[in-house]
């Protein structure tokens, strides 16, 4: 993987990896899993603004992502899968978690994690953990709530 390649996102995401690894070694994202089919490009762009290309997945440890880069230049957007297990320690580890319903089993969302200006929502469905990341801006709940919501029932 280029690392100089990785968004602000990317810098998020990739210190949430050893958590999910730490967490459970025994099991990984489910094999036929592909967090770039959680959603389409179209509503992707229908949520946040047009797309500047396909998106790109990559698999780091026991977790795969999937990265959308915008043509404004300005959104960013990324999904992060991996096992399930690791829910209860990434809650631990989030800035000020704050529980919302209505994605899989359990699901919170934090707000500037690591101080670089992002919001997550991080959300369990059965054996699967999945973490949507966007930067912060207005509208930024509503938008990645509507995201996750398309994301969850594919998982």
């Amino acid at each position: 993987m280029d690392f100089s390649a990785v968004g602000w996102i990317g810098r998020v995401a990739l210190c949430a990896i050893p958590v999910m690894v730490v967490s459970l070694p025994i099991e990984a994202a489910p094999p036929g899993l592909n967090p770039c089919t959680l959603l389409t490009t179209a509503e992707v762009e229908q949520v946040l603004s047009k797309l500047k290309g396909m998106p790109k997945g990559d698999t780091l440890a026991d977790a795969k992502s999937c990265t959308y880069e915008f043509a404004n230049g300005q959104d960013e957007f990324e999904i992060w899968i991996g096992p399930g297990d690791a829910f209860a320690r990434m809650r631990k580890d989030a800035k000020k978690p704050v529980t919302v319903g209505g994605f899989g089993e359990e699901a919170f969302m934090d707000r500037g994690r690591l101080d670089l200006g992002s919001l997550e929502l991080t959300m369990r469905k059965g054996a699967v953990l999945a973490q949507l990341s966007i930067r912060e801006g207005a509208g930024d709940e509503a938008k990645l709530k509507a995201l996750a919501q398309k994301a969850v029932e594919r998982m």
